[in-house]
């Protein structure tokens, strides 16, 4: 199952999408990549991709939900997020209407 995994990473399968096939986290993928020393890809975020995390951010969902909803780090996601100039919630406090 791990030759298969690290396979298809190989072959060029999004981290994301092997997560979600072998219900594990992203971050147990890339674990499992630097240990077994195979190169990563980085996979910038797309305008879509960038679109559809600001609307579930501006819906309510935080940035760690938001990570594990599309893929991406929090930190890319908040980067993405800043420079189209929507502004932050502080952090651990849901927004004012999903109360």
């Amino acid at each position: 199952m791990i030759d298969e995994l690290i396979q298809a990473y190989l072959d060029g399968t999004p981290t994301a999408t092997l997560a979600r096939q072998y219900h594990v986290s992203k971050t147990a993928i890339l674990g499992l990549l630097t240990r077994r020393h195979i190169p990563r890809r980085y996979q910038s975020m797309t305008d879509t991709d960038i679109d559809h995390a600001e609307r579930l951010y501006l819906s309510g969902h935080s940035l760690t939900t938001c990570a594990q909803l599309t893929g991406f780090p929090a930190s890319s996601i908040n980067r993405a997020l800043n420079k189209r100039g929507i502004p932050m919630r502080p952090a651990g406090r849901p927004r004012a209407d999903t109360q």
